[in-house]
């Protein structure tokens, strides 16, 4: 597809409120054409933050090593988390759901637990977590250093496209009405109704409908 760059003729009309996590704009490039451009929210405030998800490697509960890329074919959502805290467990039960309701081809909920792995196992069990979780201390620690952005506590979440390119990095808890909001666009994705720029100022267009992804 063809990527275009903004210009100073462009004109963005912000159309939904940042409150729900998500923005609605009109791109007007001709009288004619008035694609709608779907964004994943504001932009986290982190410098550096990659365009692709980085290689790691950790265990999950039962010892056994996982590459994240084992998962690529689907899109995944990436959630760093803790045992000690309280946002990350407040978020958890929607990432259940998300789980419990996916389709083959909808985003796969992976858990990522900077935590000890004695701790993690029993909350997991006693709260029926049946997700995928990896867990690691400093080595899980260590990942988040990937992201490009000084570690800046924990929850944060990492949405990605079906190859790893990362679509939005959401720094604190996730709240039911920002998910959902997520979720639509990842719906939007797999059925193609929407298309994807991956870099600010660029955009690829399907059917006039266009998505802005902030890194």
């Amino acid at each position: 597809m063809a990527k275009k760059l903004l210009n100073a003729t462009t004109v963005i009309a912000v159309v939904a409120g940042l409150s729900a996590g998500i923005m609605l704009a009109n791109y007007l490039r001709e009288p004619a054409e008035t694609p709608e451009i779907f964004t994943l929210g504001e932009a986290p405030d982190v410098t550096g933050a990659p365009g692709q998800m980085p290689e790691f490697t950790l265990p999950d509960l039962y010892d056994e090593p996982h590459s994240i890329a084992e998962w690529y074919g689907r899109p995944l959502i990436i959630n760093f988390w803790a045992t000690w805290c309280a946002p990350c467990r407040r978020e958890m039960p929607l990432l259940q759901m998300a789980h419990d309701a996916a389709a083959a081809t909808d985003p796969m909920i992976i858990g990522v637990a900077v935590d000890r792995v004695d701790d993690v196992r029993s909350y997991v069990a006693e709260s029926g977590y049946t997700y995928q979780m990896l867990v690691g201390q400093q080595e899980a620690l260590d990942i988040t250093e990937l992201f490009g952005f000084e570690f800046l506590g924990l929850p944060f979440t990492v949405f990605t496209t079906a190859n790893g390119g990362i679509l939005k990095i959401h720094i604190g808890e996730l709240h039911a009405e920002q998910f959902s909001e997520y979720m639509k666009i990842y719906k939007l994705l797999i059925k193609k109704e929407i298309s994807l720029g991956v870099k600010f100022g660029l955009f690829e267009q399907s059917k006039g409908i266009l998505i802005y992804c902030f890194n």
